[in-house]
């Protein structure tokens, strides 16, 4: 039965949103003007309709302030529609508790991602993984004669590092964390070989010696777990979405013995490379 507000004549059928700030993977606000909509007695579940025709649940949260959220499950909307900053959403309210979105890119263009979007949940959120990692552009990875492993980046920034013997923490050039603002955020998600994205603290240490370092901290053990990474793997990152601070990562295992691989990173001369 559809929720009549008190004055059906003003009654708010849609709202947009622009996705602007880097927390909107977590929640998305509504409209306080559009929240009237339900009189006071808002549902604690809605159903959204993507561009597909497939429909998502997510949970309805209100806040001490007064501010509803949509929150959970809207992460996995999100992820199966591969949403990012630039994009533009727009809500049509069914009048009960239901909406279709539509999704735009930056040029004002649907979202082709979105239109092809499928629900992925339990068992076949790897099948989501891998769709989200053959949109990164493939690296160029070949081993030469002498054993060493060269690496060829189709993005602008990438860096190396070898996994500690104290794997908990790893440190981000401060050179690349300046010039691409890292320095000033609080996480980074890391995109495994598989297509699994992990969230992952940024700290931002003082030395007295050197000054700053940033360091990847919280999160980054699990990644390393699921995994398999030990202690002399070299790890290959690659910044392929610098507004969602995303990094795709490849791993090169150490041998028996601990001898760790040689891996040579090779970018155009226009393009920044740094080594830890």
């Amino acid at each position: 039965m559809a929720r009549n507000s008190t004055n059906p004549s003003r009654r708010v059928r849609s709202f947009f949103k622009p996705l602007v700030h880097d927390d909107f993977s977590r929640h998305l606000c509504l409209p306080p003007l559009f929240m009237e909509n339900f009189n006071g007695r808002p549902p604690c579940k809605c159903t959204l309709r993507g561009p597909s025709g497939e429909s998502w649940t997510v949970g309805l949260e209100g806040r001490e302030d007064g501010k509803f959220f949509f929150r959970k499950g809207w992460q996995n909307f999100v992820e199966d529609h591969l949403l990012e900053i630039g994009n533009f959403l727009v809500f049509k309210y069914d009048g009960d508790t239901k909406f279709d979105v539509k999704i735009y890119n930056p040029t004002g263009c649907e979202k082709e991602e979105a239109v092809a979007a499928k629900k992925t949940t339990g068992n076949q959120a790897s099948i989501r993984n891998r769709r989200k990692s053959m949109l990164y552009k493939p690296a160029d990875v070949k081993e030469a004669s002498d054993g060493h492993i060269a690496f060829r980046s189709k993005y602008k920034t990438c860096f190396k590092a070898t996994v500690p013997k104290i794997p908990y923490r790893m440190t981000v050039p401060k050179k690349l964390a300046v010039a691409k603002g890292l320095i000033e955020k609080e996480r980074v998600r890391l995109i495994d070989p598989d297509g699994k994205a992990w969230k992952v603290k940024l700290r931002v240490d003082e030395i007295k010696s050197c000054g700053s370092r940033v360091l990847m901290t919280e999160g980054l053990m699990k990644c390393w777990h699921a995994n398999n990474v030990s202690p002399g793997d070299t790890a290959v990152f690659e910044l392929v979405n610098e507004k969602r601070s995303e990094m795709k990562i490849h791993f090169f295992r150490a041998e028996a013995g601990g001898k760790r691989p040689t891996v040579v990173l090779e970018l155009d001369a226009s393009d920044s490379l740094v080594e830890n």
